[in-house]
């Protein structure tokens, strides 16, 4: 029976225990400026910011009294403080959380209350006496999970916080600046009247900051980089392709005499017209926030330096001047110290103009399509009657739409290759012909006409293959052909043998049993690939660029966008040996790859390099033949040469664009080099890598190439030396 009691009690502890453990969880609140929410629920305390600045009209959205208020939108004064996301009076604010764990015993009864209270002063301290903002009754048990929220308002947050229920500032001219202190959780008893008997207590802290119309924070200096200012005191902006570049800042960010920390910049962009300094200072006196959009860009505060997440201001029109006037803006949103020149408002300060541009890369004007190629102009007859047939046909329904966006995605680059070879723009003419034929059936005559003769000729098509299709026999004599070629044999590198009466020829060495070690007559590798590291000169290709605001036309090369002089390539070679009798000859393919980083050129003046980066791409392709002066398997060293012909492609990709420009063209290549045998001096690493990698020597090789591309858009020579691995197979 005694163990029974000390049982029961044990059980009564622990369900006491549990009622009173945490009961809020992970807080959320919605109404205000800006939060730092409680996303974990392991926070105690959860800041909300509450900023107001500018026209004091700013005080409802249409009776409903949830949504924060654009006061930029409203004002119409010059350099007025502004939010867009404006509290006001009767703006409700909703706090809500979960209860994080069950309260109350399985079968309790009664009520438990959720209260939300007013603390007096920025510090919770005691709760008794306090009043009551809102309440929500519970019934017991309270499961885990369960949603809580409260209703209160800015106005009396406000009025809590010592400053007027109508949300102004004390006076005129003075920031308004004030905390209040919000505290809840829940009453398990639910007999809180009059004193707050809340089993975990949780607060939020809800800074207010008032910005008046007169304010006398509303504007300061351009600091010229002479000192710190308060918030972001001078920029350098940089004209890109439709849109301006913050570039960097010219001072330190200074701290806000208010204590709350800054984490944007908001900048205003005003379009001058005509350009100049006139209609700048015309425009920078006349400017009001509620006829321009502010685009904010976010910062990172540490001290006091500052970086920008994206300092990118996007949606400009090119060619449009455009000065901007900025401001700082703080966690409230309140967006003021507006900067000006100095002392008095007469224009821009230094940096804040800039001219968008049109940015182009060195292979902007080489790109073209196929049929555009193939017919030499995109005026040719040709060119037009397939034009006309994709207007007509495929831009008029959805499946066309799509062919003719892929189509306009992948056939630049093949277009290149056919435009650099008056061989390849005939084969593509001669397999046009047919196409442009059922073109011109389809124009003339309907596309049902067309399919109908399309499908004639390809059932004819189908019969004459059936009169001439191969025998069988045929098919197994090819079989039997592959058939060595398919055989899989295991490999041996070594034979094992007892040998009675000594050494005979091919004796390696004699193991520690005795066993005589042979070596077995190894035939040459039919097939061996080279890794290579080389460094090219890059190519010789230019671009005329005219300047969009009139002027001569400027002639730029591949030094002026991109500062690599030469590049490293990285290369690979497949090299295919069926004679091996006198040396080894045969067929060599191989790719290599190069790429560096650099920046465009603004067209509306040239000389100014784009904020945009570039990458360029130059992937050189070979195919010819190739003699290696080889006889033996462990020869220790190879002379070789090589040469055919050779396809360079150029590609060039701006950061902020999906589709890169590409070019091609023609040319051959040479090659001269030595392979150094690295199995010869150590026989057990080639006969490891012989057994379970199938590489029978492992080379290290030095070579040197010369490769010439000659095409309209570009030329290419360049001698360079390659230096790399090579393993036979």
């Amino acid at each position: 029976m005694c163990k029974f009691y000390f049982l029961f009690f044990i059980l009564f502890q622990l369900t006491t225990v549990q009622a009173s453990e945490p009961a809020v969880g992970p807080v959320t609140v919605t109404g205000v400026s800006n939060s730092l929410s409680d996303t974990s629920g392991n926070s105690s305390v959860v800041e909300i910011y509450g900023g107001v600045a500018g026209n004091p009209t700013c005080l409802t959205d249409n009776g409903a009294n949830t949504s924060t208020c654009d006061s930029c939108a409203l004002v119409n004064n010059t350099l007025s403080a502004c939010n867009q996301r404006s509290i006001y009076p009767a703006l409700k604010v909703t706090i809500s959380f979960t209860t994080s764990v069950a309260i109350g015993a399985a079968g309790a009864t009664g009520n438990a209350k959720a209260e939300l209270y007013m603390v007096a002063g920025s510090t919770a301290g005691t709760l008794t006496g306090v009043p009551i903002v809102a309440n929500q009754t519970l019934t017991l048990p309270v499961a885990a999970g369960t949603q809580v929220s409260f209703t209160t308002t800015w106005g009396a947050i406000c009025g809590a916080a010592g400053l007027p229920a109508t949300c102004t500032a004390p006076t005129l001219t003075d920031n308004g600046v004030a905390t209040a202190t919000l505290a809840f959780g829940i009453d398990t008893s639910g007999n809180s009247s009059g004193s707050v008997e809340i089993d975990e207590t949780r607060k939020i802290l809800a800074k207010i900051q008032i910005i008046p119309p007169a304010s006398t924070a509303l504007k300061q200096n351009y600091c010229g980089g002479s000192g710190s200012g308060i918030g972001i005191c001078g920029v350098n902006l940089r004209a890109g392709d439709n849109k301006a570049v913050l570039k960097n800042f010219t001072a330190q960010i200074g701290p806000d005499p208010s204590g709350y920390p800054w984490d944007g910049v908001v900048f205003f962009p005003v379009p001058i017209s005509p350009p100049g300094p006139p209609a700048e200072t015309a425009a920078y006196n006349n400017f009001k926030t509620n006829l321009f959009t502010p685009h904010v860009l976010s910062i990172v505060v540490a001290g006091t330096d500052a970086t920008v997440a994206d300092p990118n201001i996007t949606g400009l029109q090119n060619y449009q001047e455009y000065c901007f006037i900025y401001a700082s803006k703080n966690v409230t949103q309140n967006i003021y110290r507006f900067v000006i020149e100095s002392p008095i408002q007469t224009s821009p300060p230094p940096g804040a103009c800039v001219t968008p541009s049109e940015v182009v890369g060195l292979l902007h004007d080489k790109h073209c399509f196929i049929s555009t190629a193939a017919f030499g102009s995109d005026m040719a007859p040709e060119v037009q009657t397939f034009r006309e047939f994709r207007n007509k046909f495929l831009l008029t329904n959805s499946f066309g739409k799509t062919f003719v966006h892929f189509y306009n995605k992948l056939s630049p680059p093949i277009a290149n290759v056919i435009a650099e070879s008056d061989i390849l723009r005939a084969i593509t003419r001669t397999f046009l012909y047919p196409l442009l034929f059922f073109v011109h059936l389809s124009l003339n005559y309907g596309l049902i006409v067309a399919l109908f003769v399309l499908a004639v000729f390809l059932i004819i098509a189908f019969k004459v293959r059936q009169m001439v299709r191969y025998k069988k026999t045929f098919l197994i004599v090819l079989i039997l052909l592959l058939a060595p070629f398919l055989k899989a044999e295991p490999l041996e590198q070594t034979k094992t043998v007892i040998h009675p009466d000594g050494a005979a020829e091919g004796l390696v060495r004699i193991d520690k049993e005795g066993n005589y070690i042979y070596d077995l007559k190894r035939p040459l590798k039919h097939e061996s690939g080279n890794i290579r590291v080389g460094q090219s000169k890059p190519p010789d290709i230019s671009i005329d660029i005219t300047p969009a605001g009139g002027g001569a036309v400027q002639t730029y090369h591949f030094k002026d966008f991109y500062d690599s002089s030469s590049n490293l390539l990285f290369g690979y070679d497949y090299e295919w040996f069926p004679y091996i009798t006198h040396g080894k000859l045969g067929l060599q393919g191989g790719v290599s790859f190069s790429s560096t980083k650099g920046h465009g050129r603004l067209v509306s003046n040239p000389t100014i390099s784009s904020e945009e980066e570039f990458s360029f791409y130059m992937v050189p392709v070979t195919l010819g033949a190739v003699y290696r002066l080889q006889y033996t398997d462990r020869q220790v060293l190879a002379p070789y040469v090589s040469g055919g012909g050779s396809f360079l492609l150029l590609a060039e990709k701006r950061e902020d664009k999906g589709q890169p420009d590409y070019a091609g063209g023609f040319g051959f290549y040479a090659s001269g080099g030595m392979l150094l045998n690295l199995s010869y001096f150590n026989e057990d690493l080639g006969y490891s890598l012989e057994s379970e990698y199938g590489i029978s020597n492992l080379w290290l090789s030095l070579e040197i190439k010369v490769v010439e591309v000659q095409a309209s858009a570009f030329s290419f020579s360049s001698q360079y030396l390659n230096a790399g691995l090579s393993f036979d197979f």
